[in-house]
């Protein structure tokens, strides 16, 4: 019995510490506002899909190599996409020049126009738009829901993801940049 007790003490402790140390070390940021923060094990790659910017030029989110991203799925017709996109624009202010916000819209094609001006109204003009009308980035992201935030290091690793709406002008969500940022 004692070495079976010892067995599983010495098991625990060599998972605990197999687990990479960044990665395991921001769930600890699943706290308040970043309550539905999830670390996965094996996060899907950044997707490589085609996205359009607001002149309908092509964009991909690799063209945002070396920094650290923000990746926002939302909608106009997602209503607490629509709540938390002010407080994305207040996380790009306060983070402008280390980090970039990239909010993704999936509005069907026919509602682009409105979606850029609604962003525009939202964000106080502090946020890019960038469309997939296709909607295939939520497959790619393996979306569970509407909003998903995912965030990805310098080198395009998601690192942390959450699910729901929220405030991203939270002292959590602060604390938690900067800790993605010393990464």
């Amino acid at each position: 019995m004692i070495c079976a007790g010892t067995v599983a003490v010495v098991y625990v402790v060599f998972a605990a510490a197999s687990k990479p140390e960044a990665t395991a070390g921001l769930q600890r940021y699943a706290a308040g506002e970043m309550r539905a923060l999830a670390v996965m094990p094996e996060p899907p790659p950044m997707p490589a899909r085609v996205l359009r910017d607001a002149a309908g030029q092509e964009a991909q989110l690799a063209d945002f190599g070396g920094e650290v991203l923000v990746v926002n799925l939302w909608a106009t017709w997602c209503a607490p996409c629509v709540e938390e996109m002010p407080t994305l624009a207040a996380l790009q202010r306060r983070f402008d020049g280390r980090l970039r916000v990239i909010p993704i819209s999936v509005d069907s094609e026919a509602d682009l126009a409105r979606a850029q001006a609604k962003l525009a109204e939202l964000s106080g003009g502090a946020l890019p738009f960038f469309s997939d009308f296709t909607r295939g980035v939520l497959f790619d992201l393996r979306a569970a829901g509407m909003p998903v935030t995912v965030i990805y290091d310098a080198q395009g690793v998601e690192v942390a993801r959450l699910t729901g709406g929220a405030d991203w002008n939270s002292e959590e969500a602060a604390a938690l940049m900067e800790a993605v940022l010393a990464q």
